[in-house]
């Protein structure tokens, strides 16, 4: 009996450590490349640029259309401000990110 339990002691501490980096291995190959992928080509629409400009900029959107700005496509979303300023916020259609905002 008294050589059983070291055994077994041993056997499990084995198979731990030789099972425990495949594993590692395995969800770190996973994980970025199926994110980044998938970000990186999805477009946002105009409802989604108007949603991030009124996120952004509390108030009533005028005009939402697609435009060309500082060389890259798009969306232009007016918006009359709650501040009383009115806004002009630009997002890139492509990726989603904020190209520009200017107040008047």
């Amino acid at each position: 009996m008294s050589i059983r339990r070291p055994l077994f002691a041993v056997v499990t501490l084995a198979t731990i450590i030789f099972t425990i980096p495949s594993f590692a291995s395995e969800t770190k190959d996973m994980t970025p490349a199926a994110s980044s992928s998938v970000a990186a080509t999805a477009p946002i629409t105009k409802a989604q640029a108007t949603e991030m400009a009124l996120k952004a900029h509390p108030g009533t959107v005028t005009k939402a259309y697609e435009d060309s700005h500082k060389g890259k496509q798009t969306w232009e979303v007016k918006i009359n401000g709650n501040d009383g300023k009115k806004w002009e916020v630009y997002y890139e259609i492509a990726t989603g990110a904020l190209v520009d905002e200017k107040s008047k």
